[in-house]
């Protein structure tokens, strides 16, 4: 007994499970971290978030360790990979800035919904005091690769000489790959 095909149609189809794509409303998802360090100022950070499944979005965040100087800031963002390259490109939200004069989860309420997709969530400081917490080698694989030698995964693309302010609307060419993964994440408020 085999599997019957009438007319085209399929009478039979495997079901997968692909953990993935469960997304929680109220759920944070994004990278949290084992230890803290600065990511410096007036660098522009992009980091790989997969969406597995078309979702609205209700906050986007960090989570800062160690506060920074008087009038340390961050500035959070959304950047979609519009060719499917691994690399960030457009601006899909610039969502403001959170202060980072204390420690602690700083977030911001957005409305922001998101089609199954490849994005990056984006950050910049204004002060290179500020540590955020990030995992130094995360082991999870992802689709951005090894980059161009066995060993640490690419997790972000870095970029150095970015002023402070608006995120630019075309994410800067010739960002560098990284391994570390900052903590910032958005929460799911409504699953399509």
């Amino acid at each position: 007994m085999g599997i019957e095909v009438h007319s085209g149609i399929e009478l039979w189809r495997p079901s997968l499970f692909d953990p993935s794509q469960i997304l929680i409303p109220g759920t944070y998802y994004g990278m949290n971290g084992t230890a803290a360090d600065p990511p410096g100022a007036d660098v522009l950070i992009a980091q790989y978030f997969p969406v597995y499944r078309s979702a609205t979005f209700d906050r986007i965040g960090c989570s800062v360790q160690t506060a920074g100087a008087a009038g340390a800031k961050a500035r959070l963002g959304i950047y979609r990979d519009a060719d499917l390259d691994g690399y960030p490109d457009v601006l899909i939200r610039d969502a403001g800035e959170v202060d980072c004069t204390t420690d602690g989860d700083k977030t911001i309420t957005i409305t922001q919904h998101l089609e199954a997709g490849l994005y990056f969530i984006a950050v910049i400081h204004n002060d290179a005091t500020t540590k955020l917490w990030y995992d130094k080698v995360p082991l999870t694989p992802n689709p951005l690769g090894l980059g161009t030698d066995i060993g640490y995964q690419a997790w972000l693309y870095r970029k150095t000489g970015v002023s402070y302010g608006a995120l630019p609307s075309t994410f800067p060419s010739g960002a560098d790959p990284y391994n570390d993964a900052w903590a910032l994440a958005m929460r799911v408020g409504v699953v399509d």
